[in-house]
């Protein structure tokens, strides 16, 4: 039957429903070290993870495996990556996103800072935040990972990244 989660004590059952927009479970993997991460591109790699866009190396900051109760529910994913020092490249970028099964992806922009130059030589950058919902139509687990990446089309570079954040929500619907 429907429970109020509100007056609730004690254990639900699996034949327990919840009303639309209810967070049903929440996890979250954090890094809050200073130590870097590089990232360093030389190579022309293909589209990866159903982004549509090539030429980007990928990193893995954070992983979270998750098994959604029912095959309704939203995947709601918040993550961020705190990027370090590291120069700005005329034909460079660097993005985040974060993969469900490494399948597909949420993004927050294309390429983003492209044409870093034309923002810096070199800085510490911005932390750079992604989020979005999947909709996995399914009860197996499934797998989130958050993965900050760097973008060239010539040449060698790497970035670096070290604090990040990576949170799923499931939600029933």
């Amino acid at each position: 039957g429907t429970i109020d989660a509100g007056t609730f004590n004690g254990t639900i059952g699996s034949s327990a429903t919840f009303p639309a927009g209810h967070v049903l479970q929440t996890k979250f993997e954090t890094n809050s070290s200073s130590t870097l991460n590089g990232i360093t591109a030389s190579s022309n790699p293909g589209n990866l993870y159903g982004t549509g866009y090539a030429n980007r190396t990928y990193g893995l900051a954070q992983t979270i495996e998750i098994t959604p109760s029912s095959t309704s529910n939203i995947l709601f994913c918040l993550g961020q990556v705190g990027w370090s020092y590291f120069a700005g490249y005329s034909t460079g970028a660097h993005g985040t996103i974060i993969t469900l099964n490494d399948s597909t992806s949420i993004k927050n922009n294309d390429y983003p800072w492209y044409g870093e130059a034309t923002f810096t030589s070199g800085g510490y950058w911005p932390p750079d935040i992604v989020w979005g919902v999947f909709s996995p139509a399914s009860t197996s687990q499934q797998t989130i990972r958050l993965r900050p990446f760097n973008y060239r089309e010539s040449g060698t570079r790497t970035i670096n990244y070290n604090f990040n954040n990576l949170l799923v929500m499931e939600i029933a619907q």
